[in-house]
């Protein structure tokens, strides 16, 4: 049953995303072509800076969901109400507190934009508008909760892409036709609005007694909660500043326009990660009720074959990507939207090692593995922060990249992977380790061969043929013999013959 809920879920949001992918293009294309380079790059740098406002959230939707899966595995109803009435009272004042934040933030915009804006627009207005679209979630994320930690994902997914479809098909009308920005920002909001009452409303229907009078919820569990939360905090400090700030480095230090053009790479980037993030999300609830639920090494064994499976879709992805993304760009918007192969091959190596890093931290959470490493966040941030602002000043965006790369691979990888071994399998992180050596090597060496062979290849489909034979090769050549590729390979061998 978790295997089947898992495959649903992932199918659903497989399905979704392609099409989203299509409609993002679709529509970055118009903007690009309606409005250009400078209005891309003032979207992008709100929406970083309203993410690192995220930071109030604390972590607190992580705790609570873990939670919730001893209750929910339980069919324990008193219990599921009295988390989410909890949940409920603590994101409402988290969503008054962002909106007060960020009102007082206005004054400091124009000291976030290196350059004077030439653009026929009021930078307030944007903001505002950026502020309300997200703070509408806090209002209404328990609903949503109660809907995905039941391994029902695929009614959210659904929901989020049919809203986000019409609602992306009415702005490119409006950029196309009207070329009105502050309109287009409109649709957006009124389209968030409707996503979350349709998600309320289910909610309500597929689980009626949550509409019950709740109990307290007990000192106890309070206090579990928050004691999660207290750690949660730091982690999630260092997760914003490090991915929500590239933007905002970038526009303070380089220009708005610059954060416009690496935006366009970064669209291509996070559409490709969302596509391999697909198989962690579809089975997030499902890890957590396997770690509920499993033995250590019966999750470790799940682990494994994640992991695998995640290096194989990532690590195809990030071949593909270092031989595709210029080409890719060069014939979607043109030679000026180009930036340097160095900046696409740090591009992709964040991509690779976030990825997977992802996976391991999607084990923690549902583990509820959340102290060991408390205070390495703090080592994030000032690590990052300090490489990054140093190196922007030199190389630019490639040095703020580099920031984000070194602190991925020398300090979070390795400290990350060794808790969840300690703490979650109880077992050593050896043969990770090995195996994760040997993965990076096959895919730098599928890299270089992909690359030297399509210096000499000019079409954008022989390149791609190119990338992906090679990746596919090797990968096999390395892995055919292991466990987890034959538990794959079993699994694709079975669907292809309609087996249960």
């Amino acid at each position: 049953m978790r295997t089947k809920k898992s495959i649903r879920n992932v199918s659903v949001m497989f399905l979704t995303q392609l099409i989203t992918l299509v409609l993002a293009f679709v529509s970055r294309t118009v903007f690009i072509k309606t409005l250009g380079a400078e209005y891309l790059g003032l979207n992008g740098l709100f929406s970083s800076i309203l993410s690192s406002m995220s930071l109030a959230e604390m972590g607190i939707g992580t705790a609570i969901a873990y939670a919730l899966y001893k209750p929910i595995a339980e069919n324990d109803r008193e219990q599921i109400k009295s988390i989410l009435a909890f949940y409920r009272k603590c994101y409402f004042s988290i969503g008054i507190f962002i909106i007060a934040v960020g009102c007082l933030l206005i004054p400091f915009l124009p000291y976030l934009i290196k350059d004077e804006i030439t653009i026929p627009v009021n930078i307030y207005s944007v903001y505002l508008c950026f502020l309300v679209n997200s703070v509408i979630s806090y209002f209404f994320a328990h609903k949503k909760t109660i809907i995905d930690e039941t391994q029902n994902k695929y009614i959210t997914t659904s929901i989020d892409f049919t809203i986000n479809t019409i609602v992306t098909v009415a702005q490119i009308i409006i950029l196309w036709q009207l070329k009105d920005f502050m309109l287009f920002l409109y649709v957006k909001i009124l389209g968030t609005i409707i996503n979350y009452v349709l998600i309320f409303i289910i909610a309500d229907r597929k689980f009626p007694y949550i509409r019950e009078k709740a109990m307290v919820l007990p000192s106890c569990v309070k206090k579990g909660i928050w004691s999660n939360v207290s750690i949660l905090f730091f982690h999630r400090l260092s997760g914003v500043i490090v991915f929500s700030m590239d933007s905002i480095i970038i526009s303070a230090f380089v220009g708005i326009e610059a954060v416009g053009i690496y935006l366009n790479y970064a669209l291509i980037v996070s559409v490709v990660a969302i596509f391999c993030n697909l198989f962690i999300n579809g089975a997030d609830a499902s890890i957590g009720n396997a770690i509920a639920t499993l033995t250590k090494n019966e999750v470790f064994i799940v682990f494994r074959r994640m992991a695998f499976l995640i290096f194989c879709i990532g690590g195809l992805s990030a071949v593909c990507l270092v031989n595709l993304l210029n080409p890719f760009i060069e014939l979607w918007i043109g030679k000026d939207y180009l930036l340097s192969n160095s900046i696409v091959y740090v591009i992709v190596a964040n991509f690779f090692f976030i990825l997977n890093r992802g996976l391991v931290s999607v084990f923690r959470y549902k583990a509820g593995v959340f102290r060991p490493d408390m205070y390495k966040p703090f080592i994030e941030i000032a690590f990052t922060l300090s490489l990054s602002i140093f190196l922007v000043q030199i190389y630019e965006i490639l040095g703020v990249l580099i920031g984000i790369l070194a602190n991925t691979f020398i300090i979070c990888i390795w400290i990350e992977a060794f808790i969840a071994h300690k703490h979650i399998f109880a077992t050593s992180i050896a043969r990770y380790l090995k195996m994760y050596a040997i993965q990076i090597f096959a895919l730098l060496l599928s890299c270089a061969l992909s690359l030297y062979i399509n210096s000499f290849i000019e079409l954008f489909a022989g390149k791609m043929a190119v990338s992906i034979f090679i990746a596919i090769t090797i990968y096999f050549l390395f892995f055919f013999r292991t466990e987890e590729f034959k538990y794959l390979a079993g699994i694709v061998e079975k669907n292809l013959k309609g087996g249960d």
